[in-house]
């Protein structure tokens, strides 16, 4: 199978921007999940706070990043594919842009010294990238297992623990991840499962290390976590944008199953069975989101307590 073409979804901004549909929670977009948090946060976009310390871990071509930039007095963002940082970059001119995996990312922000060093911290939709890669590595050949598996959880630990450590004595740590119980994502694990299964507990396992290691930094007093779970619709425009979602967002146009008549056909009955009577294809989606506040203590909970 041609590189050029596994993939390409999160390698071409261009690409990605075609191939993904508007994700609806309880009436609001994605992105306004962010920017509602942010909001009850630091204050409404575009107010006179514009002085934080801001990551973008995973940024893409910046579609998220359009609610964390307000807030920034510094911005920078990373992702390993060099197309979307180019991107990032056109859309963020006065940003620090990075090419290179969260995982690499991460050690070597700390490793020169940057812990501590970011008020806010922003992961959308990509961290379940990382913490998989702990495991096995999936390329245009197949899935290759990493490692065993304890020392894949070592590593992923410590993944969580560096987004932790690059937080300020006040910083937030805010994203969005995939619920693995939606419909949408169950026919994906189905359809993946076909060429190897996931690692751990299955394909929940990620948010499951992601959750536990949060907590874990929650009992040790280092900040407090909250989550919501939202059920929402992905809205593809037509049939042929559904499908198109699938093959190149969800199965990475690999082609041992985009050519795989069986999984075609599969994808096809989901899509038939979510078209609403105006053509549009409505695929119920999932997703976690996360809000982690460093140093905070439960006296911060109280009424009439900034936070």
């Amino acid at each position: 199978m041609s590189t050029d073409t596994f993939n390409a979804g999160y390698r071409s901004a261009d690409t990605y921007n075609e191939m993904l549909p508007p994700h609806y929670y309880g009436g609001i977009e994605d992105t306004d999940l962010v920017g509602d948090l942010l909001a009850r946060t630091f204050g409404p976009a575009g107010s006179h706070r514009r002085d934080l310390r801001v990551l973008d871990l995973g940024c893409g071509p910046g579609r998220v990043t359009e609610r964390l930039a307000p807030y920034a007095g510094e911005l920078h963002g990373t992702d390993k594919s060099a197309g979307m940082v180019w991107r990032f970059a056109a859309s963020f001119p006065g940003a620090r842009a990075t090419v290179g995996d969260t995982e690499s990312v991460v050690a070597r922000l700390l490793a020169t010294g940057a812990g501590g060093g970011y008020d806010l911290v922003g992961s959308f939709w990509s961290m379940s990238y990382p913490l998989l890669e702990c495991f096995e590595e999936t390329g245009p050949d197949g899935v290759v297992a990493v490692g065993d598996p304890a020392a894949g959880v070592a590593r992923a630990d410590r993944i969580v623990d560096g987004l932790i450590r690059l937080l300020a004595a006040d910083g937030h740590l805010v994203m969005l991840f995939f619920d693995a119980d939606s419909a949408e994502q169950r026919l994906v694990t189905r359809l993946w499962e076909r060429i190897a299964p996931f690692p751990g507990s299955g394909r929940g396992y990620t948010w499951q290390l992601l959750e536990e290691g949060l907590l874990r930094a929650e009992r040790e007093g280092r900040g407090t976590l909250t989550t919501s779970r939202l059920s929402g619709v992905a809205v593809a425009e037509d049939a042929r944008a559904a499908r198109e979602w699938f093959r190149i967002g969800h199965l990475n146009s690999f082609a041992g199953l985009v050519d795989d008549p069986e999984v075609l056909a599969e994808i096809d009955a989901f899509v038939s069975g979510h078209t609403a009577p105006d053509g549009r294809v409505l695929i119920p989606s999932g997703v976690h989101l996360v809000h982690f506040r460093a140093g905070a203590a439960a006296a911060d909970s109280l009424p009439g307590t900034d936070g």
